[in-house]
C-alpha cells in the first residue's frame, strides 16, 4: 500500500478570519478595545489585590490568580487574533503554535480548578464564618493554587505534546484564529482517535469533577442558610456563580462533544467568546458588584498612594 505523502509542517497558517476586509476591520475595531480592557482589567485587579492590605484574604488571593490566568489567555490568543483580522490571516511557526495551544489549554483547565477552589472558599466563608481562617489557612491556599496550575499544565502538556507528535500531510491551514486542539487535529494524516479520547477523558474529568465540587459547595451553602439567608448568600456568591456559568457553558459546548459534531463557524464564534470576552468579563463580574474592590480602588486612586507601594 502506498504511504500518504507526509510533509514536515513548519508553519501553521491561521485562516479563521472573515474574507471581506471591511468585516475584518469592523471586527478588529470591536476586538481591540475588548482585548485592551481584558489586559487592563485583569492586570489592574491582580495589582490592586496585591497592593491593598484589606484585600489580603483567601477570597481575593484566589481572585488575583484567576485574573492572572485570564491575563495569560488574553496574551496567548489576542495579539495573533488582532494581527489576523488586519492581515486576513496569520502564520505561526510550529513551536509557536504548540506554545499557544499549551498556554491557552493550561490557563483554561487551571481556571476550572481554581473556580472549584473558590467555591470551597465561599462555603467556608458562609457556613463556617467563625472558623474561616482555620478552614482556609495560607498554606492551604498556596497549595490549592499550585495544584490548580499543575493540573492545568499537565492536561495541556498531554494534549499539545500528543498533537504535535502527529504527522501533518493534508495541509498547514488551520480553520481557526488560534491553534486550538480540534482544528489542529483535523490536519493530521494519522489516526487521532487516541487524541480525541484523551481530550474527552481529561477535559471531561476536569470539568465534571470541578463542576460537581462547585455544585456540592453551593448545595451545602443553600442547605445551611435556608431561604432566610438566600439573599445574603447570593450577594456573596453571585459573582462566582456568574463566572462559572459563562465559562463552563462555553467549554462544554466546545470540547465535550463527539468528534464528528464540530462545526467550524459555530466553534469559531464560541472560541472568540471564551478566548477574548470571558477574560474581559471576569474583572467586571468580580469588581462592579463588589464593595470591597470598589472601596480599595477608590482608596488607591483618591488617597494619593502609589498602587505599587504595597
Amino acid at each position: 500500500m502506498a504511504r500518504p505523502n507526509r510533509t514536515v509542517v513548519t508553519d501553521f497558517l491561521l485562516v479563521g478570519f472573515p474574507s471581506r476586509q471591511d468585516l475584518s476591520l469592523l471586527l478588529f475595531s470591536l476586538a481591540l478595545p475588548v482585548f485592551l480592557l481584558g489586559l487592563v482589567g485583569n492586570l489592574g485587579l491582580a495589582v490592586l489585590i496585591r497592593a491593598e492590605r484589606s484585600l489580603h484574604t483567601p477570597m481575593y488571593y484566589f481572585l488575583s490568580h484567576l485574573a492572572l490566568l485570564d491575563l495569560c489567555s488574553c496574551c496567548a490568543v489576542g495579539p495573533v487574533m488582532l494581527w489576523g483580522l488586519l492581515a486576513g490571516r496569520a502564520a505561526l511557526p510550529g513551536p509557536a503554535c504548540a506554545l499557544q495551544m499549551f498556554l491557552f489549554a493550561a490557563a483554561t483547565d487551571a481556571e476550572c480548578c481554581l473556580l472549584a477552589v473558590m467555591a470551597y472558599d465561599r462555603y467556608a466563608a458562609v457556613c463556617r464564618p467563625l472558623h474561616y481562617q482555620a478552614a482556609v489557612p495560607p498554606h492551604l491556599c498556596r497549595g490549592l493554587v499550585l495544584g490548580s496550575y499543575a493540573a492545568g499544565a499537565a492536561s495541556a502538556a498531554v494534549h499539545s505534546g500528543l498533537a504535535f507528535r502527529l504527522p501533518f500531510c493534508r495541509s498547514r491551514t488551520v480553520n481557526s484564529f488560534f491553534c486550538d486542539i480540534p482544528p489542529v487535529l483535523e490536519l493530521a494524516c494519522a489516526d487521532t482517535s487516541l487524541n480525541q479520547a484523551l481530550l474527552l477523558a481529561i477535559c471531561g474529568a476536569i470539568q465534571c469533577v470541578t463542576l460537581l465540587a462547585i455544585l456540592a459547595s453551593y448545595g451545602l451553602i443553600l442547605g445551611a442558610v435556608g431561604r432566610a439567608g438566600l439573599r445574603r448568600a447570593a450577594s456573596t456568591c453571585g459573582s462566582h456563580l456568574a463566572a462559572v456559568a459563562v465559562l463552563y457553558g462555553t467549554l462544554i459546548f466546545m470540547y465535550l462533544r463527539p468528534e464528528g459534531s464540530y462545526a467550524p463557524q459555530a466553534d469559531k464564534m464560541a472560541a472568540a467568546f471564551y478566548t477574548v470576552v470571558i477574560p474581559t468579563l471576569n474583572p467586571a463580574i468580580y469588581s462592579l458588584r463588589n464593595a470591597d474592590v470598589k472601596g480599595a480602588l477608590a482608596r488607591q486612586l483618591l488617597g494619593g498612594r502609589r498602587i505599587w507601594g504595597g
